[in-house]
């Protein structure tokens, strides 16, 4: 193919690679194999500023607010698929876009050690949606902005959310920030999804908004994630109930290959209810290749409720391979 022609088509690349293999045992008889936080992208550049991405993965992946639906698919289909144009002052994004949201959501699943956290497993906020999105960063000062459907999909209620970041980072040991999320809903999108989250009453139109402040450093072996989560729902022009939500992880590494990871996970979906939180307290255990391509946790969670006590404690046997030259490039 000629030089000039090639140029015009431009180039396309295995962007993403993660194969995530789980094993899942709870207590009550429970147990299942899943590929949920498996993924794979492709990225086209026609040049430098000028490119798109698609990815395939489970639609879970869409993590779709508890809001909208009652129950996630678990299907193989599109997750991400959106064209970019970079300029110097920031990269914009167009289409099913992922958003980003906290220190957790901008954390690829080829990046992650345990699994997401109960504001996530709760679906309280989405992973990725259709909209559009603007980026930009100077000297590790960072703003996030996009305006989306909120639900994943189809926009019934024809409402759009706004979801925000502002931070800073050092792409290597520090990154902290804040999110802010807020949007409308109208019964045509909610009316089914049986949703609860802040005593909402699904059956009403509702404004949400809510805010994460965040933390993650990563000194010499350590690991130290901090994320805490407010939120409130508005209804018949009458502010409504709260829900909180945060967590704290850390790591450290004992040798090149081998690490310990711990996590305190809290969730409380209505602050005016009493004993309806959730705590999770996690202990894992990592081992790595040389590379860094394969990693096996093995990770076991006491889960405690305030209210009625269930015998639901859980283990995962988890196998992750990342080429991890494809990380760096990301």
């Amino acid at each position: 193919m000629p030089l000039a022609q090639a140029e015009q088509l431009g180039a396309l690349e295995l962007d993403e690679l993660s194969l995530r293999a789980a094993g899942l045992v709870r207590e009550g008889q429970y147990a299942e194999f899943d590929l949920r936080e498996s993924l794979l992208g492709f990225r086209w550049s026609l040049d430098q500023t000028l490119g798109a991405k698609i990815a395939l993965g489970s639609l879970s992946l869409l993590n779709v607010p508890v809001h909208f639906q009652s129950t996630p698919s678990d299907e193989l289909g599109i997750v991400e698929a959106y064209g970019e144009y970079s300029s110097p002052y920031g990269a914009f994004r167009f289409g099913l876009i992922p958003l980003e949201y906290g220190v957790e959501g901008k954390t690829r699943e080829g990046d992650l050690q345990l699994p997401r956290s109960l504001m996530y497993s709760n679906r309280v906020v989405g992973l990725r949606d259709y909209g559009m999105r603007f980026l930009t960063e100077h000297k590790g000062y960072y703003t996030r902005m996009a305006v989306h459907n909120g639900e994943g999909g189809e926009n019934l209620d024809g409402r759009v959310w706004f979801t925000a970041s502002w931070g800073w980072t050092d792409h290597e040991k520090v990154d902290f920030g804040f999110s802010g999320r807020t949007g409308t809903t109208k019964p045509a999108s909610t009316s089914l999804s049986g949703d609860t989250l802040a005593g909402v009453d699904p059956t009403l139109e509702a404004k949400w908004r809510m805010g994460t402040t965040y933390i993650h450093w990563a000194p010499h072996r350590w690991t130290v994630t901090l994320s805490g989560t407010w939120g409130e729902v508005e209804q018949d022009k009458k502010k409504g109930k709260k829900f909180l939500t945060g967590f704290f992880d850390l790591g450290y590494d004992l040798t090149p290959n081998f690490g310990v990871l711990g996590r305190f996970d809290y969730f409380d979906p209505n602050d005016k209810v009493k004993k309806d939180g959730q705590r999770e307290i996690s202990l894992a255990w990592v081992w790595r290749s040389r590379e860094g391509n394969s990693r096996l946790y093995f990770i076991g969670t006491k889960v405690e409720e305030e209210g009625v006590k269930v015998n639901n404690d859980e283990f995962r046997l988890i196998w992750q391979l990342t080429p991890q030259s494809l990380n760096k490039v990301r």
